[in-house]
């Protein structure tokens, strides 16, 4: 544990490490939440005074095109937790699906839905985003739990050659009445200050004004500083083996660096253009009328319904406006500028670039973005696996002993299972986060091309359903098929046994009144066909059923005429062999009379 000095001087250290690229988020973070805000940062505050208004006339490429990769980024992998090889038995098989079960329902209860959305965006934007495990209750337990924090102000440390910092400094607003309330010894220092109070600079959390508070995270635990006041106010140990946050990264060339770090220009330059054509457009509409001559009628009227007299000779001309044409063409210039450096096709707009739209062609222009989404998905691959890896950890080093229910839901289903973390994660913290080959495909494309392997038996039903977005009870929609089509086999058979045939030309009744009764009670149909298909037994007679009831009692007596009696005829023990020469008393044949 490092003493107070130590941790105030590290977090200034991360503060100026992460201090070049805080210009960059913040132009980022400002265009993509647009108003004001965002026309300052793409044409300058004198620009936004000029115009005095928030409302700007040009599309918002940037935004448009995260939201786009953002919606099929943001779809969670398939979550598999495998046997080991060296191990494989069924008992190991039990365990590892019992582990996969305990991870998805630490997904379930951290919102990995909710969150990815929000990662997808920020992962290009910011060019990375922060995990940290902390802790939920849930009734009288505890489970480990995956805490979103905004990038914006997050400062990790040196990132190394593993790409993965061993620190990270985490800054928020927090109210200092509250903070006083938990921690006495910040309300005296509080009370007996100034009362600075700062602005956040997040917007995430949206707690207002109050005071900043530093989260500093290493490997032996966690320290809550006020830089503002250089007072540490609590420090929580790290039950795991490294530190408690995870960070996915955006690939770049050597620096942290947002997708569309290097298109800003381009936007700027965009939006510069669409105010010049709209003044274009609007001096077209009306120009000017120059007149050579005198007026007869006084002062000129404009308007529609406008009159005018002149002397004779007089001549009336608008003057030719041509650069609407020019300032449109270079709008589309920059336009194609703008989708190439931020890897943006007109096909997530659903417009084709060109006159044709074959499957082969639009292929080939998704082969880039594919090719991008395929990088992130890869970042958020290990990133996912790492977060599995340290919530197991965690559920294990602290309540290992502890019997707790499983909060899961599958296919709309609550779970209900205990697990005990000690026994069933027995210090095997892997998982696997796989991106199936549909993952980033929009639905249509999902359809036709899963169909399609299918046909060619590559995938099953099942993959393909799993693949298929809003699909999310699979078992229950596989058992709800199957029954479909046995009811559907049940109906054809049933109506072809009440059809006439060279064998029955009545046909069977029998089928035919249970036809008419589906008709009459459509209902009712499972019902029908159950009782129709289910074979009766025999009714037995009073002679037999007092026969097997003395069989019952006692064989070997019943087949030799009753206990201590004669035996009876050879003609009776022989009317009681069965056709395939067996006997019910012991008695075996030896040939036939």
């Amino acid at each position: 544990m490092m003493d107070i000095p130590e941790v105030l001087e590290r977090v200034d250290q991360l503060r100026q490490l992460n201090a070049p690229y805080r210009p960059e988020r913040a132009r980022i973070r400002s265009i993509m939440n647009g108003g004001a805000e965002g026309l300052k940062a793409l044409l300058g505050p004198k620009a936004v005074e000029q115009l005095q208004t928030v409302d700007f006339p040009v599309v918002h490429l940037l935004d448009s095109g995260l939201t786009r990769l953002a919606q099929r980024l943001g779809r969670a992998p398939d979550l598999k937790v495998e046997p080991r090889q060296d191990r494989e038995s069924d008992r190991e098989k039990d365990r590892a699906q019992k582990r996969q079960r305990i991870a998805q329902s630490y997904d379930h209860n951290s919102r990995l839905e909710l969150d990815l959305p929000q990662v997808a965006r920020w992962l290009p934007g910011y060019g990375f985003a922060v995990w940290v495990v902390t802790e939920r209750a849930e009734g009288p337990y505890r489970y480990p739990h995956a805490e979103l924090r905004d990038p914006y102000d997050c400062y990790p440390g040196a990132w190394g050659p593993n790409q993965q910092p061993e620190e990270l400094a985490v800054a928020r607003s927090v109210d200092p009445k509250k903070l006083g309330q938990k921690y006495p010894g910040f309300k005296t220092r509080y009370e007996g200050a100034s009362n600075r109070v700062v602005t956040p600079n997040s917007m995430w959390e949206q707690t207002g004004n109050g005071v900043a508070l530093v989260e500093y995270y290493d490997k032996s635990g966690t320290y809550l500083v006020v830089p503002d006041y250089q007072q540490v106010l609590d420090f929580v140990p790290n039950p795991l083996g490294s530190p408690r946050f995870v960070i996915a990264k955006r690939f770049s060339f050597d620096r942290l660096s947002s997708q569309y770090a290097h298109v800003l220009g381009l936007m700027s330059m965009m939006a510069k253009f669409n105010v010049l054509a709209m003044i274009v457009g609007e001096d077209s509409a009306f120009r000017e009328t120059n007149v050579y001559g005198e007026i007869e009628s006084g002062q000129y009227e404009r308007g529609r319904f406008a009159t005018n007299y002149f002397t004779p000779g007089t001549r009336v001309e608008k003057p030719t406006v041509d650069q609407a044409f020019q300032v449109f063409q270079q709008l589309d210039r920059l336009e194609r500028q703008l989708r190439v450096g931020a890897n943006y096709s007109q096909i997530e707009d659903a417009q084709s670039p060109t006159a044709w739209a074959t499957g082969q062609g639009i292929d080939r222009l998704m082969a880039g973005g594919d090719a991008n989404i395929g990088e992130y998905q890869t970042s958020l691959r290990y990133a996912l696996e790492s977060l599995d890896s340290k919530r197991l950890e965690w559920d294990e080093v602290m309540y290992g002993n502890q019997r707790k229910p499983l909060l899961l839901s599958i296919g709309g289903e609550s779970v209900s299972e205990t697990y005990t973390p000690a026994g069933d994660i027995a210090g095997d913290y892997r998982t696997q986060r796989i991106y199936g080959v549909m993952a980033g495909w929009d639905e249509p494309a999902k359809i036709v091309t899963g169909l399609q392997l299918l046909q060619g038996r590559i995938i099953d039903v099942e993959t393909l359903r799993e693949n298929l977005h809003g699909m999310d009870n699979s078992p229950k929609i596989a058992a709800r098929v199957r029954r479909d089509e046995t009811e559907q086999h049940l109906i054809d058979t049933l109506k072809l046994r009440a059809s006439p045939s060279p064998e029955n030309p009545q046909g069977d009744p029998t089928a035919t009144l249970a036809l008419v009764e589906i008709y009459e009670n459509p209902d009712k149909m499972s019902e029908i066909l159950r009782k129709f298909f289910t074979p009766q037994e025999p009714q037995l007679g009073q002679e037999e059923q007092q026969f097997l009831g003395q069989q019952q009692q006692n064989p070997l007596a019943a087949l030799l005429g009753g206990g201590g009696g004669s035996p009876p005829p050879v003609s009776t023990v022989l009317s009681r062999l069965e056709g395939s020469g067996a006997t019910e008393g012991g008695v075996q044949t030896v040939g036939r009379l």
